[in-house]
Parts: C-alpha cells; sequence; structure tokens
C-alpha cells in the first residue's frame, strides 16, 4: 500500500496512444484553419496526440495537423461518422475550429481528468461547465460530476473527451450538430457522462467561440490582432448585435466565401504559419 505522498499521477503521455484530437470542421469554414492551429501550437506545444482536421475537399499543408477528407458536406453527423471510421484510438478529444485556445493548458490537470474517465468508463467528459448546473448535478469533487440521466446538455459540444465507440453510437445521418445537441442526450442516458462544474481552473482554456452564427466575434478578432495572427483569407464579416446587419452580412460573405473557395481549390493551404 503507498502512502498518500508516495501516490503518482500518471503523465499526460501515458494516454497517447489511446487519444487522438480530433477538430470538426468543414470547408466553409476554413479561414479559421490558420489561426485555431496557431493558437494551439502557442498554448499547447507539448500536446501528445496526433491531430485530426476534418476537412471536404480543400488540401492542407502541415507538419502538426492530419486531415481527414469526408467529401461533400452532408451534415455535422455524417462528416464524423466518416471521419471516425478512419480513426483507430478508443477516445478522442474533441475541438471545434473555432475554438481558439487563450491560456496554456494544463497537462498534469488534463491528465488526471483522463485517468478518473478510463478508470470508470465513462462515454463522455466535456471540459466546459454549463452556464447553469442542473439540480441533480452529481458533484464528485471541486472542479467535475455526474452529468444527470434527464440533462438535455449530456451532448454539448464543447471540447471534450468522447469514448470513440460511444459518440459514434448516438451519432445519426444527416443530423446537424445543433440537432445533436439537442435530441442525442436521450440516447446516452444509459451512459455514464462527465461533465465540469465551473468554468474557473479548467485544463484546456478557449474561447467559445470565435465564430458565432457564421460571423466573427470581436473577442476572437482582438485575440487575433493581439496575437499577430492574421486571418486569411479575410471574407467573413464582424457579428453585430443588430439582427438586420447580421443577415446582410452572412448574404455579402456567402458570395464571398463562393469566390474565395473557388481561388483556394488545388491550392494547399499552409496551416503552420499564421502570424503576420
Amino acid at each position: 500500500m503507498l502512502l498518500p505522498h508516495e501516490w503518482r499521477m500518471p503523465e499526460l503521455k501515458v494516454f497517447a496512444s489511446s487519444v487522438a484530437v480530433v477538430v470538426s470542421s468543414c470547408d466553409a469554414f476554413f479561414d479559421a484553419w490558420r489561426p485555431f492551429v496557431f493558437f494551439f501550437r502557442k498554448h499547447w506545444s507539448d500536446c501528445p496526440f496526433p491531430v485530426f482536421l476534418i476537412v471536404n475537399r480543400l488540401q492542407v499543408a502541415s507538419k502538426f495537423v492530419q486531415p481527414i477528407s469526408v467529401g461533400p458536406d452532408r451534415e455535422w453527423a455524417s462528416n464524423m461518422m466518416t471521419a471516425l471510421a478512419s480513426i483507430s484510438r478508443p477516445y478522442i478529444l474533441y475541438f471545434q475550429e473555432d475554438y481558439f485556445l487563450n491560456g496554456r493548458v494544463n497537462n498534469e490537470l488534463l491528465a488526471e481528468d483522463f485517468a478518473y474517465a478510463f478508470d470508470h468508463d465513462a462515454a463522455s467528459f466535456c471540459l466546459h461547465a454549463r452556464g447553469q448546473l442542473e439540480p441533480n448535478f452529481q458533484s464528485l469533487n471541486d472542479r467535475f460530476g455526474v452529468v444527470p440521466r434527464d440533462s438535455d446538455g449530456r451532448t454539448r459540444l464543447q471540447v471534450t473527451l468522447w469514448k470513440t465507440e460511444a459518440l459514434r453510437g448516438i451519432l445519426r445521418p444527416g443530423e446537424s450538430a445543433w440537432n445533436m445537441e439537442a435530441r442525442a442526450s436521450e440516447r446516452t442516458q444509459d451512459l455514464l457522462c462527465l461533465s465540469y462544474s465551473q468554468r474557473r481552473n479548467r485544463p484546456i482554456p478557449y474561447l467559445m467561440s470565435a465564430i458565432v452564427r457564421g460571423l466573427w466575434t470581436p473577442e476572437a478578432l482582438a485575440l487575433c490582432r493581439q496575437a499577430g495572427v492574421e486571418i486569411q483569407p479575410r471574407f467573413r464579416s464582424e457579428l453585430s448585435d443588430l439582427a438586420w446587419r447580421r443577415r446582410f452580412r452572412r448574404g455579402i460573405d456567402r458570395v464571398r466565401l463562393a469566390f474565395a473557395l473557388a481561388k483556394q481549390r488545388n491550392r494547399p493551404i499552409e496551416l503552420d504559419t499564421a502570424a503576420e
């Protein structure tokens, strides 16, 4: 029997053969790929896991990110099903392309969380707390707990450690990300789902989200300016508080996106250099 001062938590690299980072995206959001990679490498340069980026048809060039081409966009769930078929790791760490890291990743804390999830056969472990916890949320410590079986927040698409088979089992072809979040919780009622209970002291701090309603948030643009990150090509407008202005800007942006995609076709996107 070990004394308390002799206890040793595993290092994050222990999980390297079991976990893959999967960045959910599609070609319509390729303007976020270079900033995402910049901030990921800046704040998690010692990430021990392979990083996969879901793309449709665009080509990328990177020593850090491996693309998974899923072909024509068929909504979020179908794209994810295709991507997961090419990943052999039993767990994935889910990201989205507009989740920009904005602080150093705490590898020690993340290793503790992974160890708990692995030891207790958790189907998912969401590393971002809800704005308001359910009354019957079961806290396990001062950081995280068990999401209630009847919660509608069991499948939130935040940065989450997912058991690959569990995620695959709740996906439905053609389902959007929004519909998955709204409908899939009941599909997980027999599974153990964990979640952070507060947004302080998270192992992976990130901006959620850089793109809202199809437009860049002011916070994301400020983060990029401060870091000297150039968004190229710049076809996406900035978010506005006015609904009519958002609609107008999205209309213009759809035309700009079509031109940007046509121009980028057959030209690999360099992901490893985003600084101005």
